[in-house]
Parts: C-alpha cells; structure tokens; sequence
C-alpha cells in the first residue's frame, strides 16, 4: 500500500516509527569505501566509489527493506531487492550517454598506469583530482589518480521528504534529534564523541599490559584540522584541540611513565600554532622519536630504530620506502593513512610490515606484545593481510 493511503501525518510518523525500530542497537555503522566503478542510472551515467559494506550496514538496509515494504512504495527498483542494492558515494552524475564511461575508462588507464611510487599529495587532493576528472572539467593534471581504500562509518541516518529533512536518528543516541540538533555543530561532535567511546578509540581507563611491553604508534599530526577530513578521523575539523586532548589522553592512558615507548614520526604538524616539544611534554613514557617527514623543527629524534621483541627483529622507520632493503625482520611504520590501506594495511604477512598509523590502530597505541601474538596467531598462515586493528574490518 502506497503512502497517499495514509494521512500523511500518520504516514510520516509510522515512517519514523519503523525507521528507529529497524536501527534499534545498531550504533555507529562501518564500511569501506572500495574504489570505484561506472553505471547507468535512472537519470543517466554514474561514476561513484564503491561502498563495501560491513554486515551490520547490510543486515540495516535488509531490514528497512522488509519492514517499509508493506505501507511504502520506492522509486528505486533495487529497495525491493536489498540483497543486490549497489553501495555507492555519488561522484557525478546525470552524464549524457558515453560520458561515464569514457571517464572510467581514462581513470582505469592511468590507474593501471601507476607506478606505484607514493604520489607526492595528500589523499584529500588525489580526491578532488579524481572529481575533477570525472567530470572533465580540464585534461591537465598533476596528481595521480588511484582506486582509494578507505574505512568510515555512519553515526545517523536522514529521513529525506523531498529537500527537507523529515528526521535524523542518531544511532549511537538511539534516538530521533530535534530540529535544532540536526543543525547543530555542537550535536554533531558529541555523536562523534560517542562513537569514539564505544568502538573504543577513546578509553576511559587504564589498559593493563605486561611490564615489559613496548608501545608504538605514529602520525598523530597534532594542530592539523585537514587531517580529520583527509583520514575521516573520529573528530570534527573545527575543533582540532579536541583532536589533540583525545590522542594525548589516549596515549597517557596507554602508556605509564616508566613504559618504553616509540612514535615513529610527525607528531605535529609543522604549520600548527603549537610547537612539537610542548605536545612532547604532554606524553607519558620514555620515548623514542622517529623522525617524519612533517618532524624538522623536532629535536632529538633518530632517522630509524633496531629492535629485537619475541624473538623477532623490527625495523622501526616513518616511511616504508626508508627501510633497509637487505633487513630481514619485520618493518613497523608510519607515513600511510587509512587511505592507502591496499598497499599498506595493519599486518602485512607477505611484505612483513606493520603500519601504526593513527587512523590504522584506532588512535591507541599499539604494544609489541599484541604484535607478536598477531604474528604467531593463525591469521598469519593464511597471509590475508589485516587492514586495521580494530575488530569491525579485517
């Protein structure tokens, strides 16, 4: 039954009704965005980033599926079919008839095309990039254009009645938001907050470790707004100290003044309004500083450092591409965000690196402790590489 048979206040409020009971536990959702593809739409050519969805997001549109059935009527033929629905972010679309196409076909060139030299910009430009030319708006570029791999995660869902918002549910909340809170950058950063304390990248206790345990993590970026966008970190970017109280709290959290400890490099950003050597001071621990591309104006720190944990030797270095060729032990790094997770993943068996950037640890420090048991684990048999440490992805 379609929804002109109700009153439309009853519709709308039954609407709301089935919406929250379908998302009832649900929290925040994870899923990957997994490069791209091209396809004909309802309006014309799409190109989009594919969407690999976790099975909480797949189990969420299932049920919206089959409770709004008996008393909706969708315009998108897939609503009917959950199982076959195609996640996407739109990157343009409504193209006249071989236009998508054509511009899939040059990005699938030049990605095929790619060297595999990490390009020489942030993920947020090689995004821009890629609109750019999905829409064709100029033939020369400089940055080049990749499939991007990337974790995120959706905290509401929006109820749409033409332009206007009918509702918006937190999910972690629990609960429809007021008109005001929908508006509101405040609202927004408590979802943000709340989500971070329960996927656990904000601890609000101590976490017990061994005595001799050794900690590691790297590009923290302290003062930098634009990495919250470019990594899809947990904050809002306009509050990039609240960012920073996190990732310092997280780490004393982590670390007790007597642990060992390593960060393997750009600690802050070098254009931030606070030096390197007072966020330093702020962290527990006796620390070794590694030094980064973004680390200049930091003293005291080491090009790379040697170590032997478990049994195993590891090469600690910012960037990857720095390691000794002739090593023969484990590489630990930083340098590569949760956007170049294809090439540089959590654990990778067969290359035998371990990345610790922030985003990839889930913004805690990581002990070789917990490395050691991955490495000896079963996972390692297999050599399916895991793409971050926390649980929800692998």
């Amino acid at each position: 039954m379609a929804p002109s048979h109700f009153p439309i206040r009853a519709t709308e409020s039954r609407l709301l009704e089935t919406v929250a009971a379908a998302a009832k536990n649900c929290g925040a959702i994870p899923f990957m965005i997994d490069g791209w593809e091209c396809r004909e739409g309802m309006h014309g050519g799409v190109v989009a980033f594919s969407i690999r969805p976790s099975t909480e997001l797949s189990g969420l549109v299932r049920e919206l599926a089959r409770t709004l059935a008996p008393f909706t009527e969708s315009l998108n033929a897939w609503d009917g079919r959950p199982d076959e629905k195609w996640f996407h972010a739109t990157i343009a679309n409504r193209l006249p008839p071989g236009k998508a196409e054509a511009t899939f076909a040059m990005m699938e060139r030049e990605a095929a095309g790619y060297s595999g030299q990490p390009p020489r910009a942030t993920a947020a430009e090689r995004i821009v990039s890629l609109m750019r030319r999905a829409l064709l708006l100029h033939r020369h570029y400089t940055v080049p254009v990749r499939p991007v791999l990337l974790d995120d995660a959706s905290l509401r869902i929006t109820v749409m009645h033409n332009e206007d918002i009918l509702g918006e549910y937190d999910l972690q909340e629990q609960r429809w938001l007021s008109g005001d809170e929908i508006k509101s950058p405040l609202s927004w950063q408590q979802s943000m907050a709340a989500c971070r304390k329960a996927a656990g990248f904000e601890p609000a206790v101590p976490l017990p470790h061994a005595r001799d345990d050794i900690f590691l993590i790297s590009d923290f970026h302290f003062g930098h707004a634009n990495i919250i966008r470019y990594c899809a970190r947990p904050f809002v970017d306009t509050d990039p100290d609240e960012m920073d109280r996190v990732l310092i709290a997280n780490w004393n959290t982590c670390v007790g003044k007597n642990d060992r400890a390593f960060f393997l490099g750009d600690l802050s950003y070098w254009k931030g309004r606070t030096p390197g050597s007072e966020y330093r001071r702020k962290l527990n621990g006796k620390i070794t500083f590694v030094a980064g591309n973004h680390d200049a104006r930091l003293e005291g720190t080491v090009p790379s450092y040697r170590i032997t944990y478990g049994g195993r030797e590891f090469l600690l270095v910012h960037d990857p591409a720095d390691a000794d060729p002739a090593f023969g032990g484990w590489v630990i790094h930083g340098h590569y965000h949760n956007n170049e997770l294809a090439r540089y993943p959590f654990v990778d068996f067969i290359h035998r690196r371990i990345n610790v950037c922030t985003e990839v640890v889930g913004c805690v420090p990581v002990g070789l402790a917990e490395i050691s048991r991955i490495l000896d684990g079963p996972e390692s048999e297999k050599g399916t590489p895991l793409l971050l440490r926390y649980p929800y992805v692998r």
